[in-house]
């Protein structure tokens, strides 16, 4: 199944370790559609529903069908042909732009 740039997931993290982010939840596609096509593997970054207020969580604007914040330093590559995993709704453009922007900012470019 192929997911876009900006789609909200919800997908099992198990098994993980540490502060990573664990069990099923909901997750933002963060690489590009391109890519997306090419592999299972999706770069995503992890939703937490707690509001921690740190730099690096993106809060989800109130009419989203999710709440929380995007946690842009859990992003990872999670193969979705071995993961359960389910389309919840898309991410508006300007939220999903403050999300890239702090990529961006995370690796300098």
């Amino acid at each position: 199944m192929f997911y876009s740039q900006g789609e909200i997931i919800e997908v099992s993290f198990d098994t993980s370790k540490g502060h990573e982010p664990q069990s099923r939840r909901p997750a933002l596609v963060i690489s590009d559609d391109e890519f997306n096509r090419m592999s299972s593997l999706v770069f995503l970054a992890p939703i937490t529903s707690k509001l921690s207020g740190y730099p690096l969580h993106i809060v989800l604007p109130d009419n989203c069908d999710v709440q929380g914040a995007i946690c842009i330093e859990q992003s990872r590559s999670l193969d979705l042909d071995v993961r359960k995993h389910e389309r919840i709704c898309s991410l508006d453009e300007s939220t999903m732009s403050r999300v890239l922007e702090s990529i961006g900012a995370v690796f300098g470019i």
